[in-house]
């Protein structure tokens, strides 16, 4: 049963790979001519293909090559040995090359224990870093602010959105599902409301759109296909392009004339996260 599962999921990881070098290459190519959200869904198909296991034809499955070399060996004996007919002998040689010697049975044992160690050892780092944000995040103070009061009755949603600060972030950001939350930094110029007003849009495009579901889905497939480099690259364009979207989605909401100083903006937050 782990034989075939870790074939399964490098037969996943290999045609994974070439999908991602494919919209990577669109990416380079069409950067700055498509929507950004037209990346995300091809991000989100290769997820498809990283995590949901359908069948596709591959010559790079794990037992092809030690098959079809075992099947010619064999041929070659019994056809030599017993004078059988071609056909006969494949027939007895293909039975017996079904069934994986126990060096390579034992040599896939030791990759399906790596992978497993691997993917769980990466799991308890995602957890365990959400669970000490969560934690610090819980210290976070509510935001009194007129201005915020205002933003949030225009902006209504059927899932209640809170707006916090902390002194612990130097960007904004948002977290949680089912109750989520805005975090902004505590050294928030308040009083400056357009900046607060593109910040607060930038953090509501991500709620509306479930962003915090994506990126959970992106980490799980990280931690599945842990030993691709492929995938890492996958998985940081993605949350890369994920910004970019909700900046397009911003500057569409406000209009052209609003992406120098919104541009301006985001250089600053950058400025100051990375001091």
């Amino acid at each position: 049963m782990d034989m075939k599962l870790f074939d399964s999921v490098l037969q996943m990881s290999i045609s994974g790979a070439a999908f991602i070098m494919a919209v990577v290459l669109i990416r380079v190519a069409a950067i700055h001519k498509l929507p950004k959200k037209t990346f995300l869904i091809l991000w989100e198909l290769v997820m498809i293909r990283l995590l949901i296991p359908f069948s596709i034809p591959s010559m790079f499955s794990v037992y092809t090559l030690a098959t079809h070399n075992l099947s010619s060996a064999a041929l070659l004996e019994i056809e030599t040995q017993h004078n059988i007919p071609a056909i006969q002998g494949l027939s007895v040689a293909t039975q017996k090359a079904a069934e994986p010697p126990a060096d390579l049975s034992s040599s896939v044992s030791m990759w399906f224990i790596i992978w497993c160690a691997g993917m769980i050892l990466l799991v308890l780092f995602f957890v365990l870093s959400y669970l000490r944000c969560l934690i610090e995040f819980r210290t976070a103070l509510p935001v009194h602010d007129h201005a915020v009061e205002m933003w949030l009755e225009k902006h209504p949603l059927k899932r209640p959105v809170l707006v916090r600060q902390s002194d612990r972030i130097f960007a904004p950001l948002t977290y949680g599902i089912f109750r989520p939350v805005i975090l902004m930094p505590k050294k928030t110029d308040w009083k400056n409301e357009k900046q607060l007003h593109y910040v607060l849009s930038h953090e509501y495009v991500h709620i509306c759109r479930y962003d915090t579901v994506a990126k959970s889905i992106a980490t799980l497939a990280l931690c599945i296909h842990w030993f691709n480099p492929f995938v890492w690259l996958m998985y940081l364009l993605f949350n890369r392009d994920l910004e970019l979207a909700c900046d397009e989605s911003v500057i569409r909401q406000f209009g052209e004339g609003s992406k120098s100083a919104y541009s301006r903006m985001l250089i600053d937050m950058e400025a100051a996260k990375s001091g």
